[in-house]
């Protein structure tokens, strides 16, 4: 027969009772959690909020540390203005680490830089400051980074850049100067007034063009529209951007060349996600630049350049669709005569 110890055990005030035996201890032990259901007694902890961890705070202390590890120095805080020019500044990643640490910044990403609002009306390389109503040098933007926007630039591997919107300094309200800001409202008011939803795809043209013995730029070659001439003479240099492009994660349907002398086509890949599409055309074009400067050879989108031969475009493709669905065409009506529906 196994023997019977006695336990010393407490009543549910935490009194401590007189040693019993094993059985005794079960029982009671039994008695006090049927007691504790009862009066649904539970585990409490004081000012629980102390405790609370901020899912952002963990999130830009991740990202710090994956930008460090990945041999990154420097993160541009970037936008774009009226006049499609990226304004940006660039910020030691060593000195956003070091405010993490301190509580007054614990959030360093959050609003690390800020720009004059005039810089938004096309401020120009004289640094005069242009003519805009109610616009002033003196009132800035804060730039709040969207990380679905953050690239490593392949072209400068130790700089990463994130595209921001810019917001009043004071209210932290969205600024209506900002362009990204405008383009989501525009998105947004398409859905909710209209209930039409985008794909759109981008092509990308530019010249190409290299310094000649006299110093003079000229293009690349004299070849025409779909010609082979381009694409076999620039094929490390069309092989380089294809690489940088794929490594910043933007899908390329199309390469060829276009109709001026020297001028290549980018073709984008439809996207559902028009604001990442927008993205991608501002890193492209940035690559585009980069990786033709690598190659000695100059990159230049201007719409025009010669009244003699064609001009660059850039063109937007979109395909408008019924909220919610992928393949309902929101202009497309078989019922009506002209086959338009009313929307479109």
């Amino acid at each position: 027969m196994a023997p019977n110890y006695s336990i010393a055990t407490n009543d549910e005030n935490g009194t401590l009772l007189p040693s019993t035996s094993t059985d005794e201890t079960i029982q009671k032990t039994i008695e006090f959690a049927a007691a504790a259901k009862q009066k649904q007694l539970s585990l409490s902890i004081p000012h629980p909020s102390v405790y609370r961890r901020s899912f952002d705070q963990g999130s830009q202390a991740a990202i710090i540390r994956s930008l460090r590890a990945a041999g990154v120095k420097f993160i541009r805080f970037a936008t774009v203005d009226a006049y499609n020019t990226i304004r940006c500044k660039t910020v030691p990643l060593a000195q956003l680490s070091s405010q993490r640490r301190t509580t007054q910044a614990s959030h360093p990403l959050s609003n690390p830089v800020s720009i004059a609002e005039i810089c938004f009306a096309g401020l120009p390389s004289s640094a005069d400051v242009p003519s805009a109503p109610n616009l002033s040098s003196r009132n800035v933007l804060t730039l709040q980074p969207d990380f679905s926007s953050l690239r490593i630039l392949p072209y400068a591997s130790k700089t990463a850049m994130v595209m921001c919107t810019a917001h009043d300094q004071q209210s932290q309200d969205l600024s209506p100067l900002c362009t990204r800001g405008l383009l989501k409202r525009v998105l947004h008011s398409a859905k909710e007034d209209l209930g039409i939803e985008f794909s759109v795809g981008a092509e990308l043209e530019f010249l190409l063009y290299r310094e000649n013995k006299d110093g003079v730029m000229q293009p690349v070659d004299m070849s025409t529209f779909g010609n082979t001439t381009t694409l076999n003479e620039q094929d490390d240099f069309i092989s380089t951007l294809y690489d940088q492009l794929e490594q910043q994660d933007i899908p390329i349907e199309l390469i060829h060349s276009e109709s001026a002398p020297g001028q290549l086509e980018v073709v984008l890949s439809y996207s559902d996600d028009i604001l990442q599409l927008a993205d991608d055309v501002v890193y492209a074009r940035e690559t585009v630049t980069n990786v033709a400067k690598q190659h000695g050879m100059k990159a230049v989108f201007l719409p025009k350049t010669s009244m003699m031969t064609a001009g660059n475009g850039s063109h937007l493709h979109f395909s408008f669709r019924e909220v919610g669905s992928h393949h309902c065409n929101a202009f497309s009506d078989p019922s009506q005569t002209t086959g338009i529906s009313r929307k479109g």
